[in-house]
């Protein structure tokens, strides 16, 4: 059974991580930092099952529009976006949360579910941000 919102704990862990995240996106060097440690989770996920995959394309979005927001090149991405799209990532690479990602299957399913969440949450963002990618960076 598939879940597209997060449980009462995940709720508890994210609302944590926001605030985390309130604080990172105004410090360059901690968001360039997370960057780096997402793209390094990513990178070992990357030849897994289909999940994973969906799970990696999404964030290689999410990480292009951040890169592209903080360098001003996309000026157009919401500070609650951010904001939000942030705490999902620290979320993400945090090893304990509300289910520990040492747990099989299980661990990776929570942060699967917040990142979907949040996906589906800043849909249209994300749908802007990739209609300005199409645009601006394919010339």
């Amino acid at each position: 059974m598939s879940r597209t919102e997060p449980n009462s704990t995940e709720k508890r862990f994210f609302e944590r991580f926001k605030q985390k995240a309130t604080k990172i996106v105004g410090d360059s060097s901690a968001l360039k930092n997370l960057l780096v440690k997402v793209q390094n989770k990513m990178d070992d996920m990357e030849d897994d099952d289909s999940l994973k995959g969906k799970i990696v394309a999404y964030l290689n979005l999410v990480v292009r529009m951040i890169s592209n927001s903080v360098s001003g090149r996309y000026p157009d991405m919401p500070w609650q976006t951010l904001v939000m799209i942030v705490a999902g990532l620290i979320y993400f690479i945090a090893p304990i949360d509300a289910l520990p990602d040492f747990i099989p299957v299980a661990g990776f399913l929570d942060d699967a579910t917040i990142l979907a969440w949040l996906g589906k949450s800043f849909q249209d963002d994300l749908n802007k941000y990739r209609e300005w990618e199409e645009l601006n960076l394919s010339r």
